[in-house]
């Protein structure tokens, strides 16, 4: 790709306080997939515009302002509107971002559908085990001792996926759709050399 997705500078400030995304390119189309069939307006983005988009505004806490600044030749000025790529980079991120709170419900429901089995089979493991415990007669043998211990391990084991899965597993989730969010908002510009 002939565009320029890295001339993000971090440290230079414009006015306002404002943090530029910079990306440079040779051609409107150089932002949007090419092999989206898709109209121009529910066009995916590029790969390589996506994550860098993504991974700089990332680089950033969430409260502070940043803009997309897009560098053009002149000759791209009247190729399509600055309107319509605007509403399509928006588009694309506001879908990203109903995709991304899709996945966050579904990753809590996995999570509480596998606590429920989680629990069920950590309430066997240990019916079982002291249901074995009770038995006066059974024999104390290394065995025995390992199946008895084993339950115990095997219910708690059970539980760190559900566990994992409520308190954990959501959060990276839910950052990439405050990212989503945030970009799906952000101003864009254009400059034209």
């Amino acid at each position: 790709m002939s565009g320029e997705f890295g001339s993000y500078n971090k440290f230079s400030m414009p006015p306002e306080h404002v943090k530029l995304i910079e990306i440079k390119i040779k051609r409107i189309g150089q932002l949007f997939n090419s092999f989206d069939p898709s109209p121009f307006l529910e066009k995916d983005l590029d790969d390589d515009a996506f994550e860098y988009i993504v991974s700089s505004v990332s680089e950033h806490a969430h409260k502070i302002k940043q803009k997309i600044l897009i560098h053009l030749p002149k000759n791209q000025r009247t190729k399509m509107s600055e309107v319509e790529i605007r509403r399509a980079i928006h588009n694309y991120f506001e879908y990203k971002k109903i995709l991304a709170e899709r996945e966050i419900k579904l990753k809590l429901r996995e999570g509480e559908f596998s606590l429920i089995i989680g629990i069920i089979f950590l309430v066997a493991c240990l019916w079982i085990r002291n249901w074995l415990l009770g038995i006066p007669d059974i024999a104390q043998t290394v065995w025995t001792h390992i199946l008895i211990e084993g339950l115990l391990i095997g219910g708690w084991v059970a539980m760190w996926k559900p566990i994992s899965d409520i308190l954990y597993e959501w959060w990276p989730l839910y950052k990439e759709k405050s990212i989503f969010h945030k970009i799906s908002d952000m101003d864009i510009e254009f400059r034209y050399t």
